[in-house]
């Protein structure tokens, strides 16, 4: 059978959607593949596509990185694709208009949320921030801030259409700000040093995306690019490591870059056939999700008190036409509990759970607000007795989904202030929900003052180093550097 019918047959083979009579009118849509949990109300169709191109470019990015083809990640990564820019603000209220995706990984989820317009550059964003994702999934490590957002642009503009999958393409928004701009000097570049001018950051990003183009397309140059990050990873200076992997100085590599710019980029192409078609499981979600799945997000991701005036009124309403439905008491209970009436919110919380004893996304909910309400309080006992509450909540939930990260590190947070903290047990919640989610800057951030303050130095210290050498700075970051001169003066002195 040529390629193509073999493609085009494995595809009726795989893909079923499981649809009821109830459930027919629904409009939201759930696919659910390897790797993936992706979410859409633009037809079957459409679903189907994006959650095969997803998974090419991830089969892609592991053949490229000598991973099993095969191979699975811990957690899938649910992505909900939208209509329009309208839509992605439900998710997110104060996303301006010209958002047309996002990542986001905290102690609620890790997901992402992209617009689906109907061109190349729908998934531009997404796919940069899938490679971040895939990177500290897989290969987490301090590399330096150009090479993390560089090599996140190089696979960003990956073209999965038809017969070939493409890699290396020309991103036509970093070429065109370097034909017309003022290019940084590359040794600054290598250093994480931007210029004085306003727009040096997206100067920073293209000459990042050019250097790591002109690394990855020659044999010879591979060899230095993979050099020069084991020696960083070692912790060599970035800039002196580059010269002495490159063989020539940072003037030199300045003008190589723009001969390489000038004498047009070069991609690889590969056979879609080369990649496995996965198996996709398509169902209809129930009508709440077309009043409620987008605008729960809001709360999902970007924690508490930061949703707009009219959130709480219309989760209310909307949330009264759905009786005895999941998502809509989801959406119900964390609201009230987060911006409404706290004991109303606990009670539908509450009463759910014991009506469905087994159901640990509202165990979640109530458990991971009962913690945040302890750290709230300023009455030592009332905090305590909130605590004890939401450990044997959280417990329960734990037991039930063992690798829930975001269970894991609500109960380890929980168990603040209980005889002998940090216990061996809270450690392991923490490393467990670690390994699920190292995209999850909280959950290191948390496993790492545990393991120094039982005094785990050496591993305190390795998950430091790529908050470290964080390319976005802030506040982050400081945190980090402080807590790496007490692991460093801490281990100079053992």
């Amino acid at each position: 059978m040529p390629a193509l019918k073999r493609w085009a047959a494995a595809l009726v083979v795989v893909i079923g959607l499981l649809l009821t009579p109830a459930a027919a009118q629904a409009k939201w849509l759930k696919a659910e593949s390897p790797r993936f949990i992706i979410y859409t109300d633009r037809g079957e169709s459409t679903l189907r596509e994006y959650v095969i191109e997803m998974e090419t470019f991830d089969s892609l990015l592991r053949a490229r990185h000598g991973l099993p083809e095969a191979g699975v990640p811990p957690r899938k990564l649910p992505i909900y694709l939208v209509r329009s820019r309208a839509d992605l603000q439900r998710t997110w209220h104060t996303a301006g208009d010209a958002v047309a995706g996002y990542y986001t990984s905290g102690g609620g989820d890790v997901f992402a949320v992209a617009v689906l317009e109907g061109d190349d550059e729908d998934s531009v964003t997404l796919k940069h921030e899938y490679v971040h994702h895939f990177m500290l999934q897989n290969f987490p490590g301090a590399y330096p801030a150009w090479m993390v957002e560089g090599y996140a642009e190089y696979y960003s503009t990956t073209r999965i259409r038809g017969e070939f999958v493409e890699v290396g393409r020309v991103n036509d928004g970093r070429s065109s700000e370097l034909r017309d701009g003022q290019w940084l000097k590359i040794a600054d570049v290598l250093a994480n040093k931007r210029g004085p001018r306003s727009d040096s950051w997206s100067d920073f990003y293209a000459e990042s995306w050019l250097l790591t183009h002109y690394l990855m397309s020659d044999p010879v140059r591979f060899g230095q690019f993979r050099a020069y990050a084991s020696a960083v990873g070692k912790g060599a200076d970035p800039v002196e490591a580059m010269v002495a992997a490159a063989g020539m100085t940072t003037d030199a590599l300045d003008q190589a870059l723009r001969r390489y710019m000038n004498t047009g980029l070069i991609y690889t192409q590969y056979k879609r056939t080369d990649f496995a078609v996965p198996p996709i499981t398509i169902t209809a979600l129930p009508a709440s999700a077309d009043a409620l799945l987008l605008d729960r997000l809001q709360l999902v991701a970007h924690s508490y008190k930061s949703a707009n005036a009219g959130y709480l009124p219309m989760i209310r309403a909307k949330a009264a036409k759905f009786p005895d439905d999941q998502l809509a008491m989801l959406a119900l209970a964390q609201t009230e509990m987060e911006l409404g009436d706290p004991a109303k919110g606990r009670a539908v919380a509450t009463d759910w759970i014991k009506a469905h004893p087994t159901d640990v996304e509202a165990m979640f909910v109530l458990g991971s607000y009962l913690v945040y309400a302890a750290d709230e309080e300023e009455n030592a006992e009332k905090s305590q007795a909130l605590r004890i509450e939401a450990r044997a909540v959280l417990q329960r939930a734990a037991q039930l989904a063992p690798a829930d990260y975001r269970i894991l590190f609500a109960y380890a947070q929980a168990r603040r202030g209980e005889p002998g903290f940090p216990t061996q047990e809270t450690q392991t919640l923490l490393i467990t929900a670690y390994k699920q989610a190292p995209q999850v800057v909280d959950v290191r951030l948390e496993l790492i003052q545990v393991l120094m303050a039982r005094r785990n130095w050496r591993e305190a210290e390795a998950l430091l180093r790529p908050l470290v050498n964080s390319p976005h700075g802030g506040n982050m970051v400081e945190m980090a550097k402080a807590l790496m001169k007490r692991v460093q003066a801490a281990l100079a002195a053992s």
